[in-house]
């Protein structure tokens, strides 16, 4: 499974990529909005996790673009944030996201939702 993560923590991004690459996912880090498009514009993720807050730029700003390029369309989004409102969850859901997970997670929790929008794709 390929996946797209994408966070400007660098400390984060990289603890991630390492711990979802021991769980045999191979991820491909971005770290502004700007690069994960261009990213997703050359390979066609399995999943791509998006993390709510990128800089000065919400995450759901980045979803709505994903979601109308070429690749993305179909793409599942695991959305990532620190608010866990019923709010947060249902603008999420609007702007396409398939899933959303609650920060601080354990590396299971990463694993396991990824695993599953990964099947749901199929393109695993």
């Amino acid at each position: 499974m390929n996946i797209l993560l994408v966070d400007d923590n660098e400390e984060l991004r990289e603890f991630l990529a390492l711990s979802l690459a021991e769980s045999g996912i191979e991820t491909t880090t971005a770290a502004t909005p700007g690069e994960a498009l261009r990213k997703s514009d050359i390979v066609r993720f399995d999943v791509i996790v998006i993390d709510s807050v990128l800089g000065s730029e919400d995450g759901l700003n980045l979803v709505d673009k994903i979601r109308a390029s070429k690749n993305g369309k179909t793409t599942p989004i695991l959305y990532m944030s620190t608010i866990a409102t019923a709010l947060a969850r249902r603008m999420a859901t609007a702007s396409g996201c398939n899933e959303f997970l609650v920060k601080p997670f354990g590396n299971g929790q990463l694993v396991e939702q990824i695993q599953a929008l990964g099947r749901t794709s199929g393109r695993r």
